[in-house]
């Protein structure tokens, strides 16, 4: 496991992370919360590592992909009282050969929330929603689960595409059409075994396909994250996307992606 440590409070500082620290004043040394910008594989061994060296009061936030909540799970009661964040954004950074980063910041949201029934006592501070709007269109949200599914379900379609076909820009996925539809419908059934107690809004499919194309159109010159780290032969968080269908009956192709991708 690598991972760097903010004293602004940033777990991680990959392209995600410094993009991220981009936004937090350097006058800001003392953090309202923790992020952890890690990848999904190494995000319990982070938080497990950074439990003792921060206040106890102060809330450990997840901005990871992937279906993450098992590792929620396996480390609350290491944390105890901590309060315990999951949240995501749409903020998008790569690396450049030269070694700075790109942000792109257009139109993107950052939202957080309740990870689950533990922590519906537990509400932000004043100073953690100061630090969320401290990102563009920072909110704070009292269930944080139906965002987080969507933005699973769109990232098991485009990573995974991406990483399988080696798909450098996210606009290419524009010629794997009628294979995005069928991923797109896989992972919205197991989503449905992910979350089963988070209700749906009508005209799921027709509404998740139209957000897919936006999302693919609005990222189009965007690097796919996944397809570089096939690309540089890194561990991949494929088995915390398409690889989740592993652990269930059917979804053929979810799990020929991931071993596409895992076994390239």
């Amino acid at each position: 496991m690598t991972h760097a440590k903010s004293s602004k409070g940033i777990i991680g500082l990959g392209a995600l992370g410094r993009a991220i620290d981009t936004f937090i004043p350097e006058s800001i040394t003392s953090p309202a919360a923790v992020l952890f910008t890690v990848k999904a594989f190494d995000l319990e061994a982070a938080i497990k590592n950074e439990a003792s060296a921060w206040p106890a009061e102060l809330p450990f936030v997840t901005l990871c992909n992937g279906y993450i909540w098992p590792i929620i799970e396996r480390v609350q009661p290491i944390l105890g009282s901590r309060p315990i964040r999951v949240g995501m954004t749409t903020i998008g950074s790569t690396l450049t050969e030269n070694g700075s980063i790109e942000i792109y910041a257009n139109n993107t949201t950052t939202s957080w929330g309740l990870w689950g029934s533990q922590q519906e006592k537990i509400d932000p501070s004043a100073a953690e929603l100061q630090l969320l709007g401290l990102f563009p269109n920072g909110t704070w949200h009292d269930d944080i689960r139906p965002l987080i599914r969507q933005k699973w379900i769109l990232n098991v379609v485009i990573n995974s595409l991406g990483a399988a076909h080696r798909l450098q820009r996210n606009g290419l996925l524009a010629g794997h059409r009628q294979e995005a539809e069928g991923l797109l419908d896989e992972a919205i059934s197991l989503s449905e075994l992910l979350w089963p107690d988070v209700p749906w809004p009508k005209n799921q499919k027709q509404d998740l396909s139209k957000k897919l194309w936006q999302v693919v159109d609005a990222t189009s010159g965007n690097e796919n994250s996944m397809a570089r780290d096939v690309r540089l032969s890194r561990l991949t968080e494929s088995e915390y996307l398409a690889g989740v269908a592993l652990n269930y009956d059917g979804f053929a192709k979810l799990k020929t992606i991931h071993k596409k991708i895992t076994h390239s």
